[in-house]
């Protein structure tokens, strides 16, 4: 071919950049338009969106009125878009919470009440009450799970945690699923069943957020509310708004929901969820001061006041707080471990043959064995089973000791009572010990049934136990203090505060959890010693076993990237050609229909593929959907039963989805049959290179352009080459290099939350790795390190004339069929 002259070139690349410039401002306009229509007005949108691109406005044609409306305009969208969406939530939210609390209060009053009374008239009766009053709330609370919203079940952290990272989880985020998190979960806690309330409270807070970015999609004027990334501001809002009205801890609960759900943070959000974490804790303590009753008020209030002295440590004791850190670490593994065998017993191990596919009669069995445990009268007397963690976890951060009563600190009859048993016969620290063993493994059992449960407020109260023990074994052998007499005292609540610290951040992974103490505690001289011991526990933890959150989503199998461990060299030295998959489903110029067709049968689990040059060159140029290549056939040769048409939305199909399509409910309704929905993957927005094509992507059914064609004519197109200008294609899918480490490939994917990247070498496609080899790569990475996963031999497509008939004959029966 002979080259242009230059001169010509430059001309016709400029000709050609100005009729494209024409051709994209005629097209934003007529999309603007259409897009405004859908929501507001004609006119007066038109006039909205015309007063932002007018070419006559200007400072000096623009009159005084005109000016004070828009500015005023802008400043009411201000007001709407930050200010009074993050204060809703922080006010609905905390309504919501302390009509919760209050309600699970009363019921355990009723608890109290009713055992009190039956005890009165029989021993046995009591214990029949004391039993029957836990077993019966926890079966109501899962069968009204059952009935209403089974995702109101479990924590609910680990599910916003994966929502997070750019997976939509069908009806997690329900207004049904709040209305059975919030019932449910009166009921669990109010029987007095031995979980927390945090990860429940997270999940309601988001589903508040997400119901209000819902609430006001009638406002969308710009496209604001429809912003993938500011649902999931709103969404790290609402973590934090279920973590300050859990603990009244606004500054610790923002911090924390960044380090449960967030794996990157965006700094521009810090203010947003600040102000509607302030706003909850604002009507938190508004409503306990002048609706709740003084009585309910003290019960249910978040803050657990210590007043220690501000030298209420020494240099000496330093050491004493690593050690305390340390074995919280190791005990904060130990439990995740416990957990994980007892999960995997439920789903695959012996409970699932004892019990099969019932989950409500073992939750049933469990809260009855949980009160045969904490009977009062009974083995209860041993763990102090009579008290709930609020009332327990006051004993252990007292400011005084328990074991020695010649003490100048000594707490009084009060509160040893509770430690004593009835008859005021058992030391303190046996009771101690056991109730840190028992509700070792009970909590641990507890929270994998079919309720409702939180696993921060457990955590606190078994770390403070543990501190509480070694404070006052340290107390007694140092009764005034280590320095001496003259020195400061041993403070064993001291010892329970860090203590709750580090196992808490133990089994979470978290260290916001030492701004929650001191929020709690309302004092900042225990920072120091909670600090250390909760870094050493951290560490220990860390490099032993994944966080409780991630655990569960490894063990419930959600497409979530964990967390590397520290110190694992394998993920430096192993690179990406070691993990990607080279036997590769494509798309090339020059293939046939029948070739196609082939392929996306042999590869009905494949949502995407790979656009090539040819078979030779391997030259990467795009992506294209399954879905897309499914409609191009279908327009094609007509319909074909044998090909699924109900798959998945796959991520080049989300980023081809416009906001406008998605308003006016264009998404196939085979969408609703998914668990979850990927999206946020490879590559920039896709090209919609036809108009009809993108209507049909959009539609995804393809009835109206169905045809019947003649069985000739049909063989006659399935040799003839596709036409890729009728395909979306993207043509920017997201790339690796061959050499690239899995540490790099790791933060990339967590980043951009990748589903999967192409691999290439100059160009050339040399194989693809996605999410699921990865997680394969990680799976065993706490005790292997990172081990690439075993091949698996790809499906060969042959193109033997036998196989050619085989398949003809079987598209012939099936079109007889579906005629």
């Amino acid at each position: 071919a002979e080259m242009p002259d230059d001169n010509a070139d430059k001309a016709g690349e400029k000709a050609a950049l100005n009729a494209e410039n024409d051709s994209d401002e005629e097209t934003s306009g007529e999309t603007r338009r259409l897009s405004n229509n859908t929501v507001h007005d004609s006119s007066e949108v038109s006039d909205g969106e015309d007063d932002g691109h007018d070419s006559d406005r200007s400072p000096e044609n623009e009159r005084n009125d005109g000016f004070l409306r828009r500015h005023a305009k802008n400043l009411l969208h201000f007001f709407v878009e930050d200010w009074f969406l993050s204060a809703a939530l922080g006010i609905l939210t905390a309504v919501l919470s302390i009509a919760t609390d209050i309600a699970i209060e009363y019921l355990l009053h009723l608890r109290i009440f009713l055992f009190e009374e039956a005890h009165n008239w029989h021993q046995y009766l009591g214990a029949l009450v004391w039993v029957g009053y836990i077993t019966v709330s926890a079966t109501l609370a899962a069968l009204f799970c059952k009935a209403v919203a089974p995702q109101a079940v479990g924590s609910g952290i680990p599910e916003v945690k994966v929502i997070m990272h750019g997976f939509v989880l069908k009806n997690y985020l329900s207004a049904k699923t709040l209305l059975a998190k919030v019932v449910s979960l009166i009921l669990t806690l109010g029987g007095g069943y031995p979980v927390g309330k945090e990860g429940p409270f997270v999940h309601m807070g988001s589903i508040v957020a997400n119901l209000l970015t819902q609430a006001t999609e009638s406002c969308r004027y710009n496209a604001f509310f429809s912003n993938e990334g500011r649902k999931m501001e709103m969404l790290s809002s609402g973590c934090a708004v279920g973590i300050a009205c859990t603990f009244s801890a606004p500054a610790g609960g923002v911090l924390y929901g960044i380090e449960s759900t967030s794996k990157y943070f965006a700094v521009k959000n810090y203010w947003r969820s600040f102000f509607a974490t302030t706003c909850a804790a604002i009507v938190f303590r508004y409503l306990l001061t002048f609706v709740v009753s003084p009585k309910m008020a003290g019960t249910i209030t978040a803050y657990y006041q210590t007043n220690f002295p501000n030298e209420v440590f020494v240099v000496e004791e330093i050491p004493l707080f690593v050690l305390l850190g340390a074995v919280c670490g190791l005990l904060g593994a130990l439990f995740v471990f416990v957990n994980r065998r007892f999960a995997m017993a439920k789903e695959h191990g012996i409970y699932k043959r004892m019990f099969g596919n019932r989950p409500i009669l073992l939750t049933a069995l469990t809260t009855a064995l949980v009160g045969v445990i904490t009977y009062p009268y009974g083995m209860g007397e041993f763990i102090a089973g009579k008290f709930t963690f609020r009332e327990t976890l006051v004993d252990f951060v007292s400011n005084c000791t328990i074991f020695d009563a010649n003490s100048s600190i000594f707490c009084g009859d009060n509160t040893t009572e509770h430690w004593t048993g009835q008859n005021g016969n058992l030391h303190p620290g046996m009771t101690m010990c056991f109730y840190i063993i028992v509700y070792f493994f009970l909590v641990a059992h507890c929270v994998c049934m079919y309720l409702p449960t939180g696993i921060f407020v457990p955590s606190f109260v078994m770390g403070a136990a543990g501190g509480r023990i070694m404070g006052e074994v340290v107390a007694l052998y140092f009764p005034f203090g280590i320095r001496g007499i003259g020195g400061p005292m041993i403070y064993p609540g001291l010892y329970a505060v860090v203590g709750a610290a580090a196992y808490t951040g133990a089994v979470t992974h978290s260290l916001s959890i030492a701004v929650i103490v001191c929020e709690t505690t309302g004092q900042l001289c225990a920072l120091l010693p909670v600090l250390i011991a909760l870094m050493v526990a951290n560490a220990v933890s860390s490099f032993l076993q994944p966080s409780i959150y991630e655990s569960i989503i490894l063990m419930k199998g959600y497409p979530y990237l964990t967390d590397l461990p520290p110190s694992r060299m394998s993920v430096h030295l192993l690179k990406v050609s070691r993990v990607m998959v080279t036997d590769l489903f494509f798309v090339y110029k020059k293939m046939t229909y029948s070739e196609l067709k082939k392929m996306l049968k042999a590869s009905p689990h494949i949502k995407g593929y790979p656009v090539v040059t040819d078979k030779e060159s391997m030259h990467l140029i795009g992506s294209v959907s399954r879905k897309s290549l499914i409609m191009m056939l279908t327009a094609k040769l007509g319909p074909d039963t044998s090909l699924n048409y109900k798959t998945k939305r796959t991520p080049s199909e989300f980023f081809q989805s416009t906001i406008h399509s998605i308003r006016r409910s264009t998404i196939p309704n085979v969408l609703a049959a998914d668990i979850f929905v990927e999206h946020g993957s490879s590559g920039t927005d896709s090209l919609l290179t036809s108009d009809k094509a993108a209507i049909r992507a959009r539609q995804g059914s393809g009835i109206d352009f169905v045809h019947s064609i003649p069985e000739s004519s049909r063989r006659r197109l399935l040799e003839t080459p596709i036409s890729l200008d009728s395909a979306a294609i993207d043509a920017a899918p997201f790339q690796l290099v061959k050499s690239t480490t899995l540490y790099k490939v790791h933060n990339m994917f967590s980043l951009l939350a990748l589903n999967h990247a192409y691999v290439t070498e100059r160009g050339r496609l040399v194989g693809v790795v996605s999410l699921k080899e990865l997680r394969e790569t990680f799976a065993n990475i706490y005790v292997w390190g990172a081990q690439p996963p075993k091949r698996k031999v790809a499906r060969v497509i042959k193109n033997s004339d036998e196989e050619h008939e085989r398949m003809e004959e079987q598209l012939r029966k099936l079109r007889e069929a579906h005629s």
